[in-house]
């Protein structure tokens, strides 16, 4: 089942997990380039991230992207992030094609993305066995759950913890471009995050709630969907999001503690502030629950174990 209509609560959930802070905004548009890693059944932990800036700042990236691909021999649409790493399929352009220098190739990525200082990193992940430890009710309540008129209205997207980093990533990339302004949003048309990605942005618009917390609402463009194959800036996402996949995976329960490898770190060198890279667990999703409030009589939340 796709996502619910209203995004209520978890506006409200974010604004007391991840405050807002002073950023000055400084682009009347914007694009976001996002896409995800681990929203897979079994996935230990699920995470959406990418990049966002102004156009004229990712006409020079992609220049840069593509220069970057001809020297190390790497034709764009091989370009694939889950390739670096091990997995059961029995060809891949890296390890069976292309003979190149693999570690100076993925610096060089990380470098690339890192010099175009006005091209800003945003990822948000969740600790999926986390995000089940919460009663269905809760869970419901985290994903967006809603009353009106003392009746329940949708019933939230209590069985896809994705629905919770999504909507963090694009409210915080919506919250960067200025009131009048708007955030235009690329997911790869290849992925099945971009099915998802088309419904709820239809569904955030047709909502009534565009005041006080939700204002970020009236910033939202439009999801577009070109080919990653040929589209430099959802490469660079898609590196992104790998790596913070991996350090999630192998931080554990030193999440939010564990501080990422020098790649990640790189990639991550132009954010506008610390709350852009940001992780769910269990404690934060509590805090965030326990700070709303109690719930609707419909929604009664368990007591913290």
């Amino acid at each position: 089942m796709l996502c619910p209509k209203s995004q209520y609560r978890i506006d409200e959930f974010a604004g007391l997990v991840h405050p807002r802070d002073g950023h000055r905004k400084v682009y009347a548009m914007i694009d976001g380039y996002l896409d995800e890693s681990g929203i897979h059944n079994g996935a230990a932990v699920c995470v959406v991230a990418g990049y966002f800036g102004g156009r004229g700042q990712w006409r020079k990236f992609e220049v840069d992207w593509k220069q970057m691909l001809r020297e190390h021999k790497v034709p764009m649409e091989k370009f694939h992030t889950k390739d670096f790493y091990p997995h059961p399929k029995p060809k891949t352009f890296f390890r069976d094609e292309w003979g190149g220098d693999y570690q100076a190739f993925q610096e060089a990525v990380a470098a690339t993305i890192s010099r175009h200082k006005k091209i800003h990193p945003i990822s948000a992940g969740i600790i999926v066995s986390d995000f089940f430890k919460f009663s269905m009710d809760e869970r419901r309540f985290l994903t967006g759950a809603r009353k009106r008129n003392g009746k329940l209205v949708t019933s939230g997207c209590p069985k896809k913890p994705y629905f919770v980093p999504f909507q963090l990533a694009l409210r915080t990339i919506c919250r960067y471009a200025p009131i009048g302004g708007k955030a235009h949003f690329f997911f790869g048309i290849d992925r099945p995050f971009y099915e998802y990605a088309t419904v709820l942005f239809k569904q955030i618009k047709n909502d009534d709630l565009h005041d006080g917390e939700w204002s970020w609402k009236q910033r939202l463009g439009d999801p577009s969907a070109p080919r990653a194959a040929n589209t430099p800036q959802l490469q660079a996402a898609d590196f992104i999001a790998h790596l913070t996949y991996h350090h999630m995976l192998n931080a554990k329960d030193k999440i939010g503690l564990l501080l990422p490898i020098p790649l990640l770190a790189t990639c991550l060198r132009n954010r506008r502030s610390q709350d852009d890279f940001f992780f769910s667990t269990r404690t934060t999703l509590q805090e965030g629950l326990d700070q709303c409030g109690p719930l609707e009589e419909s929604l009664k939340l368990r007591e913290s174990s």
